[in-house]
C-alpha cells in the first residue's frame, strides 16, 4: 500500500494525494511546496502521511518538494500585490477588443511564470486576440479561465444571509445540488430573495438538513389526514419537524393544538380496542348487519339441504341416487347408460311436487321449472304428469313437452 499526503490548495479546495518524498513529520495544516504539472505551487497539508489503497489513487502521484518557508510567503505576497493594477490594465484591454466580459480576479502562480485571470459572460467569448495583447503586455503567460456565478463567490468570499462567512469560501469542497423540492420539504417560503445566496443561486444548506426532515415527516401524519389524538378526531394541519410533533384542529371545538405521534399512536389504539370490543358484542351496525346475513344465509342453506334431503328420501334406487348427486354437483359427463328405462322414468317423475291452495293455482303456473324438469331437459325424456282425479282441489304443474336427445 503506497504512503500518500493530503494536500489542499485552497481551504475549501479538494483534497489531493500526494508522494511525502521521505519528508519527515508533516503535521496537519503545515503549508508545503509542491509539484504540479503547472510548476510549483503553495499549498496546505489536509491530513498527515498514511497508507492508503492503490485503487483510491488516480494518475501519477506527485512529490511534495519541501517545506514552505517564510520567503516564500514574501514573494507571493509582493506578487499579488499588484491585483489591482492587473485588473485596471486588464479591463483596458477588454474595452479596446468589445468584448461582453466582466473580471473578476487576477491571481500569478507561485512562481510568477504565469499569470490567470477570471471573468464571468453570459455566453462564450473569443478571446484568443486579448490573450495575444496581454501577453505583450505584462510579457508572462496568460492565462483566461471563464467561471459561474458560484465560483465567482467562492474566490470573492463574503458574508451569507445567516451572518457567516460563506461555506463554498471557507470549508465546502463540492457545490452541494440543491432543488426546490428541499425548500418545499422544509416548508420554506418560496421566495427567491429568502432562499437564494449572495451569487444568486439556492443556498447551499438547503441540503444540509434535507435528509433529517424527510427522515422525520416519513413518521409522522401528513399534512390534511385525519388522526385520532387524546382530546378526539382532528386534522392534521401542520407538522414540526424540530419539535418532531403535528399540529391537529380538532373536530368538536376547531381549536389547534400540538400532539406527538406517540400520543397519536396511543390514542388510535385505544379507539381500536373500544371499537373491537363493541363489535364482538354485537351493538355496532356493522356486527348487527353481519349477523342478519349469516341467518338469511344459515336459512336458505337449510332449505336447499331440506329439499336434497327430501328428494332423496323419495327415491331408493341406489344408480338413481348416485345419478341425481352427479347433476347436482355440476358434472356434465354422467354415465347414464347404467340406468334402464324405469330408473330413467323414476329420476324424472317421482320427484315429489309441493302442495299448494287453489289461490296460488295461478302463482304455481307461473314459477319457473324445478330440479325434475331440468333433469328432464337433460335426459331428453319426454315427461308427462298423469292426470289429476276429479276429487284432487290441489292444481298439478303442467309439464312441458321435451324433443328426445341421444344420451
Amino acid at each position: 500500500m503506497p504512503l500518500v499526503v493530503g494536500i489542499r490548495f485552497k481551504d475549501s479546495g479538494k483534497t489531493y494525494y500526494f508522494d511525502p518524498n521521505g519528508i519527515e513529520a508533516l503535521a496537519q495544516g503545515e503549508y508545503v511546496i509542491v509539484e504540479t504539472v503547472r510548476g510549483p505551487e503553495l499549498a496546505k497539508v489536509a491530513y498527515p502521511p498514511r497508507l492508503v489503497d492503490p485503487e483510491e489513487i488516480v494518475g501519477e502521484l506527485k512529490p511534495v518538494l519541501r517545506r514552505a518557508e517564510p520567503l516564500d510567503f514574501e514573494r507571493l505576497r509582493q506578487l499579488n500585490s499588484r491585483q489591482d493594477e492587473l485588473l485596471a490594465r486588464c479591463a483596458e484591454k477588454i474595452q479596446e477588443h468589445g468584448l461582453p466580459m466582466r473580471l473578476v480576479k487576477a491571481e500569478y502562480s507561485f512562481d510568477g511564470s504565469r499569470l490567470t485571470f477570471y471573468f464571468t459572460a453570459e455566453k462564450r467569448v473569443d478571446f484568443r486576440a486579448l490573450v495575444r495583447d496581454l501577453a505583450r503586455t505584462f510579457r508572462t503567460r496568460i492565462e483566461l479561465r471563464q467561471i459561474g456565478p458560484r465560483d465567482e463567490a467562492k474566490l470573492l468570499g463574503g458574508i451569507g444571509p445567516c451572518g457567516r462567512l460563506l461555506c463554498c469560501a471557507t470549508f465546502l469542497p463540492d457545490y452541494a445540488r440543491v432543488s426546490i423540492k428541499m425548500a418545499k420539504d422544509q416548508d420554506l417560503p418560496l421566495n427567491p430573495a429568502k432562499i437564494s445566496g449572495v451569487c444568486g443561486r439556492l443556498l447551499c444548506c438547503l441540503s444540509y438538513e434535507h435528509e433529517h426532515y424527510v427522515s422525520v415527516k416519513s413518521r409522522m401524519p401528513r399534512k390534511g389526514t385525519w388522526v385520532q389524538t387524546p382530546d378526539g378526531p382532528g386534522e392534521v394541519v401542520g407538522v414540526n419537524v424540530l419539535r418532531e410533533t403535528v399540529i391537529v384542529a380538532l373536530a368538536s371545538t376547531g381549536m389547534q393544538e400540538e400532539f406527538s405521534p406517540t400520543q397519536i399512536q396511543e390514542a388510535t389504539r385505544h379507539v381500536g380496542e373500544i371499537a373491537r370490543s363493541r363489535n364482538a358484542e354485537g351493538i355496532t351496525p356493522v356486527a348487527r348487519m353481519r349477523s342478519e346475513r349469516q341467518e338469511r344465509r344459515a336459512d336458505q342453506g337449510q332449505g336447499r339441504q331440506g329439499g336434497k334431503r327430501l328428494l332423496r328420501e323419495s327415491i331408493n334406487n341406489p344408480d338413481v341416487l348416485e345419478a341425481l348427486a352427479w347433476l347436482e354437483e355440476g358434472i356434465d359427463d354422467v354415465p347414464l347408460e347404467m340406468l334402464d328405462e324405469e330408473d330413467l322414468t323414476l329420476l324424472v317423475d317421482e320427484t315429489p311436487q309441493p302442495h299448494s291452495s287453489p289461490d296460488d293455482a295461478e302463482a304455481q303456473s307461473q314459477r319457473p321449472s324445478d330440479r325434475s324438469d331440468d333433469l328432464a331437459a337433460f335426459l331428453g325424456e319426454e315427461t308427462s304428469q298423469p292426470p289429476a282425479s276429479p276429487a284432487s282441489a290441489t292444481p298439478q304443474r303442467p309439464r312441458r313437452r321435451r324433443r328426445h336427445r341421444n344420451v
